[in-house]
C-alpha cells in the first residue's frame, strides 16, 4: 500500500488480483444482488396473519402509503444506485480485459466511483438486522432468502472494491504527456507551490495554468474545490436545524388493536433497553445521536481552524475528515429499519406503523451532512503551511 508522505493518504493499494478476477467479483455480486432482490427479506406472523416483504416490495408499500421520499431515497440507494454500479464495472472491465477500451473508460470509471458513494446495501442489511429484532418482540418473524443473498453480497462486493486498484483502470486510458515533475531538490514542495494541479478524481499531475476538463477522465480541474467553505458552512447549518426535529419529532406511529404510540429516536433507543437488546440501542445511539454530532465538531473544528489559517496538527485534522466522511452513511441505518417495519406492519386493524415527519428530517439531515463532507475540500488545511496567495 501506498501512503502519501504528506497526509499519510492511501494513493495506492496495489493489485491484489488480476482484471480478470475483479471482473469474476463483480460478475458473481451481480448475480447475488439479483437474487437479493428476487426473493423476500423475511416474513411475518401476527395473530395468524402472514406478510412478507421483499426490497422492491418495502418500495412500493411506501410509495403507497404517501411517503415517496422515503420510497424514492429505498430505491435510489439500495437499488438503483449499486444496480448501476455494478452494470458499469462488469461492462468496463470487460472491455478493459478485452482490450476494446477507449479514451470515455476513465471517465466512465470515475462517474461509478462517485456513484458508489451513494449506494447503501451494507447500512440497509444492518437495517434489517435492527427491523428484524424490533419486530420479532412483537410478533413470529424468519429472515427470507433474500438476506442471506443480500450478506453473500456484500462480502463478494467488499473482495471487488478492494482488490481493484484504481491506478490499474487509470492507466488503461492513453493520457498525453503533461511534461510535469516535481523539482529533485523540493520534493517538500506542495503542488501550488510547485505551479501544479492534480486532478481530485484520477491524480493526474497538471500543470496549473491548464485549464478545462481533466484529459484522462474529463474531470473540472480546479486548484480548490470552488466556494468550498461556503457551501460547507451552509449544509452544516442546515444539518444542525434538521437534526433538532429529527430528534424531537417522532419518526413512527404504531397502531395496534385500537391503540396509538409514536416513538422518537430515543424513545425507540429505551425500547430496546427495555427488552434487554442493549447491543441495538447502543448501535442505534451511536448511528443517529453520536455519530451526527460527532460530525458537526468536526466540521466546525475543521471551517473554523481553516479560516483562521491554523497550522495545529493538520495530519491529525485530515484524519478527522476522512474518518467522517467513512462513517457519514451509517446514520442512515435507522432510517432503512423504520421503511422495512413500516412495510412488514401493515395487517390492517391488527397492527400498522407509519413514518412521521422525524423521520423525514432525519433523512435530511444525514443527506445534508453527507453533502457538507464532500463539499469540504480537506486540500485548504493544509494551505496555512504555504505562503498567502495574493
Amino acid at each position: 500500500m501506498q501512503l502519501c508522505s504528506r497526509c499519510g493518504g492511501v494513493l495506492g493499494r496495489g493489485r491484489r488480483l488480476s482484471l480478470d478476477a475483479v471482473l469474476a467479483l463483480y460478475v458473481a455480486a451481480l448475480i447475488l444482488f439479483g437474487l437479493a432482490n428476487a426473493f423476500p427479506l423475511m416474513s411475518l406472523r401476527l395473530h395468524g396473519t402472514e406478510r412478507a416483504a421483499s426490497i422492491a416490495g418495502c418500495v412500493g408499500i411506501l410509495e403507497v402509503l404517501g411517503w415517496p421520499w422515503l420510497s424514492a431515497l429505498l430505491l435510489t440507494t439500495v437499488i438503483l444506485v449499486p444496480l448501476a454500479h455494478l452494470l458499469g464495472m462488469v461492462g468496463l472491465l470487460l472491455q478493459i480485459t478485452r482490450r476494446r477500451h477507449g479514451p470515455w473508460t476513465a471517465h466512465l470509471f470515475r462517474v461509478l466511483e462517485e456513484l458508489q458513494l451513494w449506494g447503501m446495501v451494507e447500512v440497509f442489511l444492518l437495517g434489517v438486522i435492527v427491523s428484524y429484532s424490533k419486530l420479532a418482540s412483537d410478533a413470529t418473524v424468519r429472515p427470507g432468502p433474500s438476506s442471506y443473498a443480500l450478506g453473500a453480497f456484500i462480502v463478494v462486493f467488499a473482495m471487488a472494491i478492494s482488490s481493484l486498484d484504481p491506478r490499474a483502470v487509470w492507466a488503461t486510458t492513453p493520457t498525453p504527456p503533461t511534461g510535469v515533475q516535481l523539482p529533485a531538490e523540493r520534493k517538500d514542495l506542495g503542488a501550488r507551490q510547485a505551479g501544479l494541479q492534480a486532478c481530485a478524481s484520477c491524480g493526474l499531475l497538471l500543470p496549473a495554468s491548464l485549464g478545462g476538463p481533466c484529459p484522462r477522465c474529463l474531470a473540472a480541474l480546479h486548484s480548490r474545490k470552488p466556494d468550498s467553505m461556503s457551501r460547507t458552512w451552509a449544509l452544516l447549518l442546515t444539518s444542525i436545524i434538521l437534526y433538532i426535529p429529527a430528534n424531537l419529532l417522532p419518526v413512527t406511529r404504531v397502531v395496534s388493536l385500537g391503540r396509538v404510540q409514536e416513538d422518537t429516536i430515543m424513545s425507540g433507543i429505551i425500547h430496546f433497553l427495555r427488552t434487554g437488546s442493549w447491543p441495538l440501542a447502543l448501535l442505534i445511539f451511536i448511528a443517529s445521536v453520536v455519530v451526527p454530532l460527532v460530525k458537526f465538531v468536526v466540521l466546525t473544528l475543521l471551517l473554523v481552524s481553516t479560516r483562521i489559517r491554523s497550522r495545529w496538527r493538520p495530519k491529525r485534522r485530515t484524519s478527522l475528515y476522512r474518518l467522517t466522511e467513512m462513517v457519514g452513511r451509517w446514520s442512515m441505518v435507522d432510517i432503512f429499519a423504520i421503511s422495512l417495519t413500516v412495510a412488514m406492519m401493515q395487517i390492517g386493524a391488527l397492527a400498522t406503523v407509519v413514518p412521521r415527519p422525524g423521520a423525514m428530517a432525519f433523512a435530511l439531515m444525514v443527506v445534508a451532512t453527507i453533502l457538507a463532507v464532500r463539499s469540504f475540500d480537506p486540500r485548504l488545511v493544509w494551505d496555512s503551511l504555504e505562503p498567502e496567495h495574493g
